[in-house]
């Protein structure tokens, strides 16, 4: 029993060992979390049979703290009831309760009188049994007519709509047949004890007196309550899942299929409870970490866009703090939460986070970008943490950065190396973004205009060359995501018919601009690291070598002149 959600009529509450929360919408859509510590049971409440009273009588006690911290919010308001004709939290909760009791009065009704007046005027006599056994099949379908009706009933709508998100999340599926039939959620529960124990108490009819019907039709109920939660159990784990269907017929009662702000206050609570070893209470005009991670992740994913990595990044970005400062970080102002979700909106719509900042971090350093350079990648850094591990061990003196762009490659090997390093690009808009991101992170670096070598002197040679170069096929631009082919310049993606053409280039003309033993690293493309070895191979490189990225991928070829 890791985890119970407990859905509410505009939250929801969540509990995972010794820890509740409660995430609700309030009258106004703000999102608002909190919780509080809950004792936890010995492992014994966990045995066979007795857990089903566990989960039972420990459903109905986190029920009653989720009610009391949902209160606890915002007291003015949910005690206040609003007069623009809506009703707000706590007339609902008053308007439940009252439908509850005249369910009770009308059940006593239905359910007492009702059932024998219609087996009578059906059937008339008939043996006591058979009576018995009809009167408890009409008692159950007058029950399940009244649990279809209160579907309806608009105060009720929100209750199974967050119960509906609480299947969703606890099977791990998305408003499909298998989330509306997960059994083992605590209404549907609640429904099949309720209905099992009646058919029973039904079915027996015991009639002693008062006192007697009561302790035995007691009796009954609570040996229903661990047999339906076996059963129930046995269903949510079993591999046969025509068994599990079986469950739609009660679990339909108390489940509606729920939207997205339903999903965004369960994940709400859950990012608090995974977060959090304690809650503090949060500042009316604050909005907490939880629900905004929560929204951000809604809308990333809905813009097949979600990666944790970005919603860190925006969130400390806009905040002005690194990732580690971040999770100390509980709430922000709306001002911070404003700003947030409108780059979260741009990212989800494929625009890369160097172009909503203007800026990127790579290798520990802050790079200005726009639309004129490409935007370096965590792949490059890997290409440089190479190439550095080459030059401190052989002590090389120079280095060139062949396409350099915004300058990521020469200024990390300036910063963190002895090297003398030089940047060639043939952009001049390009050179200027790069000579203006050397002097912010002080790294000394020589930035030459140049198509290639052909602007460089002939004498001019170094000890490394290192190049991140175009190697896009060109009629596989169009077919590139929307972040790369509309933000990064076409002149530093487009490589050729074949996405060789750089290679070919500089392959050919770094002999003459390597000294003696001198290396050439590459960063490559997809299926492209065999084909640069053979280049390499056949003007003069040795020691060629192959490196994989993060994702498993041929990322990085290098070697070094044998002449």
């Amino acid at each position: 029993m890791e985890k119970m959600v407990l859905p509410l009529s505009n939250g929801v509450g969540l509990q995972s060992a010794d820890k509740l929360c409660v995430s609700i919408i309030d009258y106004n859509g703000n999102k608002k979390v909190g919780g509080r510590v809950v004792k936890s049971h010995k492992k014994f409440w966990d045995a066979p049979v007795v857990r089903g009273f566990t989960y039972f009588f420990k459903g109905i006690y986190l029920y009653i703290c989720a009610f009391f911290l949902e209160q606890s919010f915002d007291e003015k308001e949910t005690k206040q009831v609003k007069t623009t004709g809506k009703i707000n939290f706590a007339s609902s909760y008053i308007m439940l309760i009252a439908s509850f009791l005249v369910a009770f009065l009308f059940g006593f009704l239905a359910l007492g009188l009702l059932p024998s007046f219609l087996f009578d005027k059906a059937f008339g006599y008939s043996s006591y049994y058979f009576k018995s056994f009809m009167v408890a099949l009409i008692r159950v379908a007058i029950v399940y007519i009244m649990l279809v009706l209160l579907r309806f009933l608009p105060f009720m709508s929100g209750l199974y709509h967050f119960n509906g998100a609480g299947n969703n999340y606890m099977s791990g599926k998305d408003g499909s047949l298998r989330a509306r039939t997960y059994p083992l959620n605590f209404l549907n529960f609640l429904v099949n004890v309720f209905i099992f124990s009646l058919f029973v108490v039904s079915l027996i009819a015991v009639n002693i007196n008062f006192i007697a019907n009561f302790f035995i039709n007691l009796a009954i109920f609570l040996v229903c309550i661990p047999l339906i939660y076996e059963v129930l159990r046995f269903l949510t784990g079993t591999k046969y899942l025509w068994l599990k269907d079986i469950t739609i017929l009660t679990n339909f009662l108390v489940y509606i299929k729920p939207n997205t702000t339903h999903v965004e206050v369960l994940m709400t609570a859950e990012l608090e409870l995974n977060s959090y070893n304690d809650f503090e209470k949060m500042d009316k005009d604050r909005y907490s970490m939880s629900a905004l991670y929560a929204e951000m992740g809604t809308k990333l994913k809905a813009g097949e866009r979600f990666d944790q990595s970005d919603v860190d990044w925006i969130v400390a970005t806009v905040l002005g703090k690194n990732r580690a400062e971040i999770k100390l970080v509980r709430s922000v102002s709306q001002k911070e939460y404003r700003e947030i979700m409108r780059a979260c909106e741009r990212r989800a719509k494929g625009e890369p986070l160097s172009s909503i900042f203007g800026f990127v971090e790579f290798y520990g350093l802050r790079l200005d970008v726009n639309k004129k350079v490409l935007s370096p990648r965590m792949e490059t850094e890997l290409l440089v943490d190479e190439a550095l591990k080459k030059i401190r061990e052989y002590d090389l003196k120079t280095a060139l950065d062949m396409c350099t762009g915004s300058g990521a490659i020469a200024i990390a090997l300036a910063k963190y190396s002895s090297c003398k390093v030089s940047g060639v690009d043939i952009s001049k808009q390009a050179l200027q973004v790069a000579e203006a991101n050397a002097s912010k992170n002080q790294a000394n670096v020589d930035f030459i205009q140049s198509d290639l070598f052909k602007g460089l002197k002939k004498n001019r040679k170094y000890d490394i060359i290192i190049s991140n170069p175009p190697y896009v096929k060109s009629g596989d631009i169009e077919k590139l995501d929307i972040e790369v082919k509309k933000y990064d310049p076409r002149l530093a993606l487009d490589g050729g018919e074949d996405g060789l053409d750089f290679y070919r280039e500089i392959i050919e003309g770094a002999p003459r601009h390597l000294n003696k033993k001198g290396w050439l690293f590459f960063e490559v493309g997809v299926a492209q690291a065999g084909k640069v070895q053979e280049l390499m191979e056949e003007n003069g490189f040795d020691c060629l070598t192959i490196i994989k990225d993060y994702n498993k991928i041929e990322r990085i070829v290098y070697g070094r002149i044998g002449k």
